[in-house]
């Protein structure tokens, strides 16, 4: 019996010698376990899909979106130069997980909504929308939107004293507009201006898109449909043709993304939020002047923005 309880005294202290000689520079059971338990949570991030759409600013778009999850641990697989009618039921079938959308388009194409103005006012009805029938989540917009604009050459813009559409519709008699988009002819741009301010008594000139802005410089044209994220508007020769009465509906981008990435990631929202407060309709003005007019690769644009602006 004494012997069995010397035993038992002895197996006592050599454990209390080991628990003290644990804390001796070693980890305890507690840390060991915080520190598996962080490298489990690193190694748990897995692949997001991203998708993009099939023009060169939805590129860099997708791209600084997929650099961020990149530099945050997430492996990410790109899945590009996709329409929105092959992306919208790709994320709603959870085979793509999020990709930057515009605000109209979700409105009128996607949801199929009447047009309409009012910026908050649509951000509200997609994020309900979007989030109740598929859940999908619309995160903070960017203040980079790409709209229709009406461009002139500011010279000309100056010459007949027009800084807006109210005033442009007055002049538009003798002016040429140069369309290489069925602007003239579609319910929702030329036919939409003249309801909102009157007729536009524009001659109508056929022209090729990408020459555009060629036709405005040389003066076979007077008046074009451009876009607001154009990379010619960053030459003060050209002028935007102001709406002061609303026609088209804001085109501001956000990353739209599934509920249950969100769920089982919660830090994707905050890091994609991080890289929408820093990109503005400038910013994408010269990253497409850039691969556009200077011949870059768009992953090294977008990469160079990144690191400058979003680190």
């Amino acid at each position: 019996m004494k012997k069995k309880l010397i035993s038992m005294l002895l197996c006592l202290a050599m454990a209390g010698v080991m628990a003290t000689g644990c804390g001796n520079g070693e980890k305890s059971g507690t840390e060991e376990n915080k520190a598996e338990g962080a490298e489990t949570s690193e190694a748990e991030k897995g692949t997001i899909v991203m998708g993009g759409k099939n023009f060169t600013e939805a590129f860099l778009l997708s791209e600084l979106y997929s650099l961020a999850l990149e530099d945050n641990g997430y492996e990410v697989e790109r899945v590009f130069n996709m329409s929105t009618d092959t992306l919208t039921p790709a994320i709603q079938g959870d085979e793509v997980d999020l990709y930057p959308e515009y605000t109209g388009t979700a409105l009128t194409d996607i949801l199929g909504q009447e047009l309409e103005t009012d910026l908050d006012t649509i951000y509200e009805t997609i994020s309900s929308e979007f989030e109740s029938q598929w859940d999908i989540k619309w995160l903070e917009l960017t203040s980079m939107e790409d709209k229709v604009a009406v461009v002139m050459l500011k010279e000309k813009a100056d010459e007949l004293n027009v800084t807006n559409l109210t005033e442009l519709q007055k002049k538009s008699e003798g002016l040429v507009l140069g369309d290489g988009v069925n602007f003239a002819e579609r319910e929702d741009d030329l036919l939409r201006l003249n309801k909102i301010y009157g007729e536009f008594a524009f001659e109508v000139e056929n022209v090729d898109y990408s020459l555009a802005y060629s036709c405005l410089d040389d003066g076979t044209v007077d008046v074009i449909p451009g876009l607001t994220t154009d990379p010619q508007l960053l030459d003060e020769k050209y002028v935007v043709i102001e709406e002061d009465i609303p026609v088209w509906p804001p085109q501001y981008v956000a990353p739209i993304v599934r509920g249950e990435i969100l769920e089982q990631y919660p830090e994707v929202e905050e890091i994609l939020n991080t890289v929408s407060e820093k990109l503005s309709t400038e910013d994408m003005i010269k990253m497409l002047d850039e691969v556009v007019n200077g011949g870059e690769e768009y992953e090294d644009v977008a990469a160079e923005f990144y690191e400058a602006n979003c680190k």
